[in-house]
């Protein structure tokens, strides 16, 4: 075939019918791809197990001081939430550190002391316990006075 400058009208057709078999035959591939974006953005697939996620809420009282409830069993990289509900400065210790009684707090070997540090009135704070075992902590001004909970 000689070359003209121009081009074939066949090679032409034939490229347009192709690129629209490729585009008719990658159509349901596009809308699946795009159902499926749709669909993940309108219904998370995402649920309490989802880090951030409060799977339990401890509230905290003052009388008497207490964490509500005081034992609470989640699931390794699950997030509790503690609320507190008091009308004074409560805290959410699992610092082997700051405990009066060593025996009011312990952790599982591997995992991290947290400190919520002084907690005001309708203050809350989470916590994502991610070593399984048994989380033993304690409020801090309250200690004293047995405010002390139980991670599971």
């Amino acid at each position: 075939m000689r070359n003209t400058g121009q081009q074939d009208p066949l090679h032409l057709t034939t490229s347009s019918a192709a690129r629209r078999a490729r585009k008719r035959d990658a159509s349901p591939e596009v809308a699946w791809l795009l159902a499926a974006v749709i669909l993940s953005s309108a219904f998370p697939l995402t649920d309490s197990l989802a880090a951030g996620t409060p799977a339990v809420v401890i509230k905290m009282s003052d009388k008497p001081p207490q964490f509500m409830p005081e034992k609470v069993t989640v699931k390794a990289g699950q997030t509790v939430q503690w609320i507190n509900n008091a009308k004074t400065l409560h805290s959410v210790d699992g610092d082997p550190s700051m405990a009066l009684k060593p025996s009011d707090v312990s952790l599982p070997s591997g995992a991290k002391p947290f400190d919520s540090g002084f907690m005001k009135p309708d203050a809350t704070w989470e916590y994502t316990f991610k070593v399984p075992g048994t989380y033993k902590y304690t409020c801090v001004p309250h200690e004293k006075d047995g405010m002390n909970g139980v991670v599971v």
